[in-house]
């Protein structure tokens, strides 16, 4: 009986054994592989290229290639030359070669160079009568095409705006503004015009510069008389107001400073931004009947052996950078309303009516100087 119980267990087992292996095997399902979807190349949030930035690629590219401009310059002397040149060079890496001067000497040189046809000037700036006289000369290339020129909204004053045929650029502007003194004049005080000018208080109190020895006078009325701010009538009263003459801008600052004179009429307020700077009691009036403008020009020279050089030095001056670079190292005011300009802020009057001189003013400015034609107005 036991040994029959021994033999079904030991058949069950074998069973159970024989079953258990014939059962399918359990196996952990491989692990699927996954393709990663393709990524898309992002795409670049910068705006395309604009006609500007192509065509001051082309500038560019053309001007490296001649790899160096001469600058004819009564203005890039010292300092002020060393840092435009070394500001243009590390930008593109064009050597400037500036050679100074007076306006009147570049104007023959350049005629001289046009009788040789050795041309070795690219570039020239100066004050407008002169550079006015180089482009009557036939020396002037236009400058239209500026990538620059392109720009809208930044200037106070647009640099195309002297010569409509685009062969002189306004560089800078300045104004042949009142000065004041401001120890002897409070704010309430200060006139706010010209005709306030002619009111009794003022007689015997206004220096102006000497008509007889510099054009400040002609500077300082002539395109207002032609802006129709005033009339010839008004410099015969102004004249009979006692004026007191000075021989020129840096004798009326130091005068005006000194306390001599509350009124210093008709100066550039660069001329007094040194002392400005050192605590002196010097302020720039805005007359709300007008204020004559002055200008630095510049123009490119034709058949400038160098002339895609002598455009990128152009285009870059009066570009946001080129503009830094000049006001901060002259100390000048800026065409640009992105710039602030490098002036004591006493100084810094941008006027209310701004009145800028034509060509065709400031030749006349010269003959009305030579003329002597308001001398007898101012000076009876």
């Amino acid at each position: 009986m036991k040994s029959s119980l021994f033999y079904i267990g030991l058949l069950s087992i074998f069973l159970l054994f024989a079953l258990t292996s014939c059962a399918p095997t359990s196996t952990t399902p491989p692990t699927p592989v996954v393709i990663p979807a393709p990524v898309a190349t992002p795409t670049s949030n910068l705006p395309p290229p604009t006609s500007q930035d192509v065509a001051l690629q082309k500038l560019i590219e053309a001007a490296k290639k001649e790899g160096t401009v001469t600058l004819y310059s009564f203005n890039f002397m010292g300092d002020v030359g060393l840092a435009m040149s070394q500001a243009f060079k590390a930008r593109y890496g064009i050597n400037v070669d500036i050679i100074t001067g007076r306006g009147a000497e570049f104007t023959e040189r350049l005629k001289t160079e046009a009788r040789m046809g050795a041309r070795t000037g690219d570039f020239t700036e100066g004050s407008p009568v002169n550079v006015i006289n180089i482009k009557n000369a036939g020396l002037t290339a236009p400058s239209k095409d500026l990538p620059v020129l392109q720009e809208k909204d930044v200037w106070k004053v647009n640099p195309a705006s002297m010569d409509p045929d685009g062969h002189l650029l306004v560089s800078y502007p300045s104004f042949m503004q009142p000065l004041s003194n401001t120890k002897l004049l409070k704010p309430e005080d200060e006139p706010k015009s010209w005709a306030e000018l002619l009111q009794p208080k003022w007689k015997g109190k206004v220096m102006v510069t000497d008509p007889v020895v510099s054009t400040n006078t002609y500077a300082t009325f002539q395109p207002l008389i032609r802006g129709g701010a005033m009339t010839e009538d008004y410099i015969k009263k102004l004249g009979a107001q006692d004026l007191v003459y000075v021989n020129g801008s840096a004798q009326g600052v130091e005068r005006l400073i000194r306390g001599e004179y509350p009124i210093f009429a008709g100066v550039q307020a660069i001329n007094a931004s040194d002392a400005a700077r050192e605590g002196a009691p010097v302020k720039a009036l805005d007359f709300t009947d007008g204020m004559a403008g002055l200008t630095i020009v510049h123009t490119i020279i034709k058949d400038a052996p160098h002339m895609n050089a002598a455009k990128l030095f152009a285009n870059w001056y009066l570009s946001k950078e080129g503009q830094q670079t000049y006001s901060k190292a002259k100390g000048a005011p800026t065409i640009r309303k992105d710039v602030q300009a490098n002036v004591p802020q006493s100084l810094d009057v941008y006027p209310v009516k701004p009145i800028f001189p034509t060509a065709d003013d400031l030749i006349l400015q010269g003959k009305m100087f030579a003329d002597k034609v308001w001398v007898l107005f101012f000076k009876k």
